[in-house]
């Protein structure tokens, strides 16, 4: 089973590129972390809505992140898929700081990086204009910026230290970018 990491802040269209990837396919699944860890949290009474998480402990968010991790195993496990597209980031906040969000004991469980980006400006734009409801750090700005930047250096990092490829699109024309995702997943 390929697995294939999708990687990026949120608002950049992840999710929108991934739904349209599996769409009317039998062999391609879908895994997103924070839909995990939400449906883990709301499950166990922990979480209300997706605010909720800027609130809650470390500790707390660290559990229901491992708990989402099992269950990721668990599926790779399975090989339910002949292609499996994993929606995360390479860095989430933890206690206000950015700090990688991909062990290092996943790396073996990854065929591919896929990092998705968007200009900040219409990156801002789209986050301040959706309807989700995001985290503090999500829609401030300044942090937009610094996570973006931190979220491609992790992502090279990880490229260089694991020899895993890293395909970087810019998805301003989200046809364009199903597009060139599609033939690179076909062509491997």
């Amino acid at each position: 089973m390929k697995t294939i990491f999708f990687g990026w802040i949120h608002g950049v269209g992840k999710s929108s590129i991934i739904q349209w990837l599996i769409k009317n396919k039998e062999n391609i699944g879908h895994y997103s972390f924070w839909e995990n860890v939400r449906e883990i949290g709301k499950t166990s009474g922990i979480l209300k809505d997706i605010k909720d998480l800027s609130w809650l402990s470390n500790e707390v968010r660290l559990a229901l992140m491992k708990q989402a991790k099992e269950r990721f195993k668990d599926m790779i496990s399975h090989q339910l898929y002949e292609t499996l597209l994993v929606d995360s980031h390479f860095s989430v906040y933890e206690n206000k700081q950015l700090v990688k969000a991909i062990d290092d004991e996943e790396l073996e469980l990854y065929n591919t990086f896929i990092l998705v980006d968007v200009p900040a400006d219409i990156l801002y734009t789209r986050i301040s204009q959706d309807n989700k409801e995001r985290t503090r750090e999500g829609c401030d700005r300044s942090k937009i910026g610094q996570h973006r930047a931190y979220e491609k250096s992790v992502a090279e990092d990880l490229k260089k230290r694991c020899n895993i490829e890293l395909i970087e699109v810019e998805n301003v024309d989200l046809e364009k970018s199903i597009e060139k995702i599609e033939e690179r997943i076909n062509s491997e």
